[in-house]
């Protein structure tokens, strides 16, 4: 093997391991972060979930005070 197949080889071991390291960065950042925390969406669920008890329980005594 003369000194150019050497580079040559060397060359094309730097070149996939550029590839490889640019794919794996990509990877890396595709992970996408959550607009909202899941203690944030809990309490929203939550006060949505209470809001509504509280007009079914307003519409109810409503209706009650009817008959």
């Amino acid at each position: 093997m003369n000194i150019n197949t050497i580079c040559l080889l060397l060359l094309v071991i730097a070149a996939y391991t550029n590839l490889y390291l640019t794919f794996s960065k990509d990877k890396q950042k595709k992970k996408t972060k959550l607009p909202i925390s899941s203690k944030e969406w809990r309490e929203k669920v939550e006060d949505q979930h209470f809001k509504s008890w509280l007009s079914n329980r307003k519409r109810l005594k409503e209706k009650q005070n009817r008959y």
